[in-house]
C-alpha cells in the first residue's frame, strides 16, 4: 500500500511537496524510505511504534526549516515549518502541521488523542489532519449518528469551534470504505485549518486511485508562492542546436564596464 501511495503520485500534476501518513508501516522500529523524501516521525522511545509520520519533499528542506514536535508519544506530532519569505503573505512566517491517529480510547465513547493535542491554541496559522476515528453529521451529512457517536465527536468539533478552526472536508465524500459489505463507507479522515479556509485552500479533493487500503488518500492544495510547483525547465536534450546556430552567433553580448582603480575610487 505504501509503495502504491507514491507510485500514484505520477498521475498527478506536481508531486506532493508534504505526505501526511496515519498507521505507516514500520519494520523493526523504522518507516521505509522513499526516494525524493525525507521522513520525520516520533521517535520510538520505550518501544513505542510510530503511528504517524510525515515524508516531505526533499527539495522543500532547502527552502524553508522544519522543527519537529514530540510528544512522548506515537500517535501525534507535529511539524513547525519557518520561512523569512513568508508562506500565504509576507507576514506569515511560520506555519503548523498536526498529523494525528486517534484510536479507541480506554472507553467506546474516548479516543486516544484528547482535542487539546489535535486543536491547539496557537499564533501561527495551523492544519490539523489525520484519522480520528469519530463519525459526526458536520462531515458526514446523509449518516444517523447514535448518541454515542455524537458524545463521542462532540468534544472535538466544540473545540475546533471555539478556536475558529473550519472543518476542510467536503461534506458527503467517504475517506473511508468497508471491505465488507457489512459496514458504511464513512469520513474519518478529517482535516481542520486555523485560519486557513479562505481564500488559501483551493482544492481539497480524492483524485488518486485506490492503494488497496480502506481509506482514500487525499489532496489538500492550498495558494501559497511558496507550495506552487517550479516551472517547468526545458528540455535541453530535444532542442534543434543545428537551427540556433545562426541565432545564438548573432547574439551580442554588452561588455562590462571596466573595473575601477584606485584613482577612479578616490574622485
Amino acid at each position: 500500500m505504501f509503495l502504491s501511495l507514491f507510485g500514484s503520485f505520477t498521475q498527478l500534476a506536481h508531486v506532493p511537496f508534504i505526505v501526511a501518513l496515519q498507521d505507516p508501516p514500520v519494520y523493526r522500529g523504522k518507516l521505509p524510505s522513499f526516494n525524493l523524501f525525507t521522513v520525520f516521525s516520533p521517535p520510538t522511545n520505550g518501544g513505542c511504534k510510530p503511528r504517524v509520520a510525515f515524508y516531505v519533499y526533499s527539495s522543500l528542506l532547502s527552502t524553508i526549516s522544519i522543527l519537529p514536535r514530540f510528544y512522548d508519544r506515537g500517535d501525534v506530532m507535529a511539524l513547525v515549518l519557518f520561512t523569512r519569505d513568508g508562506f500565504f503573505n509576507p507576514s506569515t512566517t511560520g506555519f503548523t502541521l498536526i498529523n494525528s491517529y486517534s484510536t479507541k480510547g480506554r472507553s467506546n465513547n474516548t479516543r486516544s488523542v484528547p482535542p487539546a493535542f489535535i486543536f491547539p491554541s496557537s499564533p501561527l496559522p495551523t492544519l490539523t489532519l489525520g484519522d480520528l476515528n469519530i463519525d459526526h453529521p458536520t462531515a458526514d451529512p446523509l449518516r444517523v449518528c447514535k448518541e454515542d457517536e455524537i458524545a463521542t465527536a462532540s468534544p472535538y468539533f466544540d473545540r475546533a469551534t471555539d478556536l475558529v478552526f473550519t472543518l476542510l472536508n467536503s461534506p458527503g465524500v467517504f475517506t473511508q470504505l468497508f471491505m465488507s459489505l457489512v459496514g458504511r463507507p464513512g469520513g474519518r479522515d478529517l482535516a481542520f485549518a486555523c485560519p486557513l479556509r479562505a481564500p488559501y485552500l483551493t482544492e481539497w479533493s480524492d483524485p488518486l486511485p485506490s492503494t488497496g487500503s480502506d481509506h482514500i488518500p487525499i489532496l489538500l492544495r492550498f495558494e501559497a508562492p511558496l507550495f506552487r510547483p517550479p516551472p517547468p525547465t526545458p528540455n535541453w536534450a530535444l532542442t534543434d542546436w543545428a537551427s540556433l546556430e545562426t541565432s545564438l552567433k548573432s547574439i551580442g553580448i554588452t561588455p562590462p564596464p571596466p573595473l575601477p582603480t584606485t584613482r577612479s575610487l578616490d574622485i
